[in-house]
């Protein structure tokens, strides 16, 4: 629906338009700017042209990101009339040396410690009176309800970062770690499951030590428990960017306590070398990430175990990288993100000398994702057959050898995080937003195929031609593009498996 449905009832004179960059806070982000900007009367749109204001939540983490984030700025600016504001905010205007770089023609900027007063702005820019604050207003941490919940929605439980990490910008642009209050994010969650939410995802810079700025004791531990209690018809609560440390341990005694809390443990790593990870200011005792590792398995042992990896970092060795690999051929990580190492200005690492040549870290990215490859597609493999839970959240069409065109839906199983991971594709319209029990009857090192429910529909899913080859592969990669956003840690898709259908997302 957009503002010049008649139904919506508001002039394009009062329509907003939000583009969101970057990681899941910044969508967020982009929630609360969106909530903060319907109540003051106006209402959004999916169209640019169709928009009054115009919002580009940046992204500032690399280089490459700033680099998008120009791009869009710049191709809304060519395109604006001149009755049309428009607004950066994020990630990129908090790095003071970039803030520079937003293009010339933005009519306020809004750095990620400012995004709440989005609505002031727009006040001030319309020439319109100042509001009273938002109730609940705490700064970058307001709390927001959404107007439309979809399947699934992250909810930022903490902003910023205390560590120091020598190749990371996010302190810079954050600032120390400052966390929601626990009734905030039970407020929040609440009025999600109440319009549908069924899988809420709880994310922050550094999760695991949710609290400890406002004086909690295990803080996460606690945030789960009161969930758990508190919103008893909640399906599914999955955490994300769990920095290794000892508190994992008692989290996962927690997760292990309590069905609705996923067997899911998203631990960024970033190296398995201890010089390397000195070098990066990481945690070195890799010893001590096995413990973690090992106790998440014994305690869940259906546990599904990310990591996000970081290779090319300045000093790196062909041995230390071996040490990498070797790290995740042992321990058959469920899913794995690689980076190549990107100098970012004002970091310690940037000022390190040795770099590794851009083409011998890309090689190394390469060699960690065909053994990663192999490690996915022989878990996934070992489903076929299963029943797995899967969340629908999108539906599409595929075509079969004859060039028939077939409704198929698209969701995720538990051991999916949004945007990230792999896909659950099934043949027929089933209902978006519900949880539904499937067969698992193909396997990809990604992605899953189910047969649809009900007996007298039960058919193998549609192969493609064995003559596809490496096309088809390419045009499964174009297609997941077109299917939904692909994170920056989304491995890039090779090797077995099938074109994926278009399809629709209800929205994250």
């Amino acid at each position: 629906m957009t503002d010049r449905d008649p139904a919506v009832g508001h002039s394009p004179e009062r329509a907003f338009h939000i583009v969101t960059l970057g990681c899941s806070k910044n969508r967020v982000d982009s929630d609360g700017m969106d909530h903060l900007l319907r109540q003051r009367g106006m209402t959004a749109t999916d169209r640019p042209d169709d928009a009054k204001v115009l919002v580009v939540n940046t992204c500032g983490f690399l280089g490459a990101a700033r680099a998008e984030s120009v791009g869009v700025i710049e191709e809304l600016l060519q395109g604006r009339r001149d009755d049309q504001i428009l607004i950066a905010a994020g990630c990129m205007p908090a790095l003071g040396d970039y803030r520079n770089a937003i293009p010339a023609g933005v009519d306020h900027v809004l750095t990620t410690r400012e995004w709440y007063k989005i609505g002031q702005v727009v006040g001030d820019l319309f020439g319109e009176p100042e509001t009273p604050e938002v109730a609940g207003c705490e700064g970058m941490l307001t709390t927001f309800s959404r107007r439309d919940a979809g399947p699934s929605a992250y909810v930022k439980i903490a902003d910023g970062c205390d560590h120091d990490c020598a190749f990371c910008t996010i302190p810079s642009i954050k600032g120390r770690q400052a966390s929601k209050r626990p009734l905030h994010v039970l407020q929040e969650i609440v009025d999600l499951v109440a319009g549908g939410t069924k899988e809420i995802v709880l994310v922050a810079q550094d999760t695991i030590r949710y609290g400890a700025d406002i004086g909690m004791k295990h803080g996460l531990p606690q945030l789960l428990e009161m969930i758990v209690e508190q919103v008893p018809n909640l399906p599914w609560l999955r955490m994300l960017y769990i920095y290794p440390s000892p508190l994992t341990l008692r989290m996962v005694d927690v997760m292990a306590e309590h069905d609705p809390l996923l067997p899911y443990l998203d631990m960024p790593i970033q190296h398995a070398d201890k010089t390397v990870l000195r070098a990066m200011n990481r945690p070195s005792d890799v010893d001590m990430t096995r413990r973690l590792i090992d106790h998440a398995r014994a305690k869940m042992p259906d546990v599904v175990m990310r990591t996000t990896l970081i290779v090319g970092y300045p000093g790196e060795t062909d041995a230390q990288f071996q040490t990498l690999l070797d790290f995740v051929e042992e321990q058959e990580f469920d899913h794995v993100g690689v980076f190549t190492y990107s100098p970012e200005d004002g970091t310690p690492a940037a000022r390190l000398a040795d770099r590794v040549p851009p083409e011998v870290a890309e090689e190394r990215r390469n060699a960690v994702m065909e053994a990663q490859q192999t490690i996915s597609f022989n878990k996934n493999r070992a489903l076929v057959g299963t029943t797995v839970d899967v969340l629908i959240e999108g539906l599409g069409e595929a075509e079969d050898d004859t060039g028939a065109v077939e409704p198929i839906a698209v969701g995720r199983a538990r051991r999916h995080a949004p945007e990230v991971d792999g896909l659950v594709f099934v043949p027929g319209a089933l209902q978006v937003g519900e949880l539904v029990k499937l067969e698992v009857a193909e396997a990809g090192p990604y992605d899953l195929w189910a047969l649809p429910p009900g007996p007298t529909l039960r058919r193998a899913p549609h192969r493609p031609p064995a003559t596809a080859g490496r096309a088809a592969q390419e045009g499964r990669r174009r297609r997941v593009a077109a299917t939904r956003p692909r994170g920056a840690t989304r491995p890039e898709r090779r090797g077995q498996g099938r074109p994926v259908p278009m399809a629709t997302p209800a929205g994250t």
